[in-house]
């Protein structure tokens, strides 16, 4: 479990206060609201937005899955941007 939230506090993450177990949240502008709740050796991610579930319990599989969620924003967010000047000019 600490392995978990030391990967997730260096993600950007941050502490839910008042959960029972402990849950991070972090809020991406092209993802919305990443929530991860961690039990004795598992997490599990939840994107609201984009109706992702899933489960893990290895800490660089959850690690590979956030940053791979990241970059498809960001690729996302680069496509809309070029399409933006390329049409707005």
């Amino acid at each position: 479990m600490q392995m978990f939230s030391r990967m997730l506090r260096r993600q950007g993450f941050y502490r839910v206060k008042g959960q029972e177990e402990p849950v991070y949240m972090k809020h991406h502008v092209g993802i919305g609201g990443i929530y991860v709740r961690i039990t004795d050796r598992k997490a599990f991610i939840q994107v609201r937005d984009l109706g992702i579930e899933e489960e893990f319990s290895r800490v660089k599989r959850l690690e590979n899955f956030i940053n791979s969620l990241d970059e498809e924003a960001y690729r996302q967010k680069c496509f809309i941007v070029s399409k933006m000047r390329a049409g707005g000019s």
